[in-house]
């Protein structure tokens, strides 16, 4: 029977679906809740709000730049590369410029993690 509000019949769905709840069910609801708000929580943290909106600014410009677009693309580009050879290949590759330059990247990156 609608009284034309609709409140009295949201309020016995609320009363049923309450009802049909075990005491297992609303502890694994309120255990679930606790754990979807502890990392909202942790953004109080100051420390990590401030890493956390870094590395927003950081993956939009990377998006901006195509970087993220040139990025995903590497894992179907790496397997479509043959990789024939043994050490004389490697050491051919080593002479290569940008095989040079991607190390140096790569020991750059190390360089400035140690760092902290």
């Amino acid at each position: 029977m609608s009284n034309g509000n609709g409140s009295y019949e949201l309020e016995r769905f609320m009363q049923t679906g309450s009802d049909a709840l075990t005491d297992n069910m609303t502890e694994r609801l309120a255990t679930t809740a606790a754990n979807g708000l502890e990392p909202v929580d942790k953004l109080n943290d100051p420390d990590i709000r401030e890493g956390v909106l870094q590395l927003l600014d950081l993956i939009g410009n990377l998006n901006r730049s195509g970087a993220l677009q040139a990025l995903s693309e590497v894992p179907e580009k790496t397997a479509k590369q043959k990789c024939e050879g043994g050490i004389l290949s490697t050491i051919s590759l080593l002479g290569k410029p940008e095989t040079q330059k991607s190390l140096q990247f790569l020991l750059n990156a190390c360089a400035c993690l140690q760092k902290k």
